[in-house]
């Protein structure tokens, strides 16, 4: 199944957008004074999420969409993920 530039955008908007609100409740429930480090991993994945977001609705429909940007999104995404593991 091939995904066309719209496709592609609504559903990474879609996987952005949900996992923008389980990061935010997760931000809303955690002790911030005993978890200061999972709390700035996860403010920065937030951030970035939410600057993806703008990147995908800030382009024009027929517009230029650099893949390379996205995949570095998410490769930060996943860096700051990690970063809550360790």
């Amino acid at each position: 199944m091939k995904l066309n530039e719209a496709g592609t955008r609504s559903l990474a908007s879609a996987a952005l957008v949900t996992f923008l609100a389980v990061v935010a409740v997760y931000l809303w429930l955690i002790d911030i004074l005993t978890m200061q480090k999972q709390f700035g991993a996860f403010l920065a994945a937030e951030l970035t999420a939410f600057a993806m977001l703008l990147y995908l609705y800030g382009r024009p429909i027929h517009g230029e969409f650099k893949k390379q940007w996205f995949l570095a999104g998410c490769l930060f995404l996943a860096f700051c993920l990690a970063l809550t593991i360790l």
